[in-house]
């Protein structure tokens, strides 16, 4: 009986240790990232982050969707750093790190069961090329294609729907069946074809209809630039204006025409249903990848 009664001490023993109270997490609270430009050759300042991308001492603590109170298993000094992060293509299921956003790197101090805010600043890497339409000047880098019914035109500020400053407008009436908008870039023929090089379309808009925006694709057996549809925008408003932001992959689409010698993009708008009324708003529309 004593030896099976030293069994049972022992047992209690270790059960007491596993046991063990674990002690409380620090915590960082984030509403939202600062983010600024840095010459004027970048354009507006306006962004969607949407997420957090959090590391500690170089590990990856996880994504949260911003804003977020995050719990954090350290204490003391430690190196932390914060990427900014996004949908893709407007895709919740699809959260990246925004490759042309600087992370937010710093020191804190953790202190277990206490909530440290923080409030993480970025701005654009340096070296990036950037091709930038936001309508502030009358003649605008879009071309009506022959096939187009409509134009696109420009209202200017300060009519109280627009974004920032003076924007792009489609319009369209039940008379009028196809519009489609196309650039004519020197420079996109450099998009890169390669999933894991990337490229980026930013876009401000708001609109009561589908428009699709694409990638025009040609080489040397094509007499002429085919389509290739990028993303198809949902409407954001039925009644009063709405504007939203979009981040959308270039290669989503190059990647498809690897022996393609010239890229430029195309905007289209199909009125199937003779709508009266289809009203698209465009600004700050961003094309940005790395030389």
């Amino acid at each position: 009986m004593k030896r099976f009664f030293f069994f049972l001490v022992l047992i209690n023993c270790s059960c007491q240790i596993i046991d063990s109270p674990e002690k409380a997490p620090s915590f960082i609270h984030i509403d939202d990232f600062i983010f600024t430009i840095s010459n004027n050759n970048q354009g507006t300042n306006s962004e969607k982050i949407t997420d957090a991308w959090i590391y500690v001492n170089g590990n990856l603590e996880g994504v949260y969707e911003l804003p977020a109170t995050i719990p954090l298993h350290y204490e003391g000094f430690k190196n932390l750093v914060i990427y900014p992060g996004i949908k893709r293509n407007g895709i919740a299921a699809d959260r990246k790190k925004y490759p042309f956003y600087l992370p937010f790197d710093t020191t804190c101090n953790l202190i277990p069961d206490s909530i440290l805010n923080i409030t993480p600043q970025t701005t654009y890497e340096e070296d990036l090329y950037f091709w930038i339409e936001d309508f502030e000047d009358p003649q605008h880098k879009f071309q009506s294609h022959v096939l187009s019914q409509v134009d696109l035109s420009i209202i200017e500020f300060p009519e109280t729907s627009l974004f920032e400053g003076d924007a792009g407008f489609i319009n369209m009436d039940s008379s009028q069946y196809y519009c489609e908008l196309r650039t004519n870039e020197l420079n996109f023929n450099q998009f890169p074809k390669n999933l894991n090089i990337p490229a980026y379309i930013e876009l401000n808009y708001a609109n009561n209809y589908p428009f699709t925006l694409g990638i025009l694709h040609k080489d040397a057996s094509l007499p002429a630039y085919q389509k290739q549809p990028l993303i198809t925008m949902i409407p954001t408003y039925e009644n009063e204006i709405l504007w939203n932001k979009t981040y959308l992959f270039i290669p989503d689409a190059t990647s498809f025409f690897t022996s393609a010698t010239e890229f430029d993009l195309y905007i289209s708008v199909t009125n199937d249903n003779s709508n009266n009324d289809i009203s698209i708003l465009l600004d700050n529309f961003k094309v940005i990848f790395r030389q």
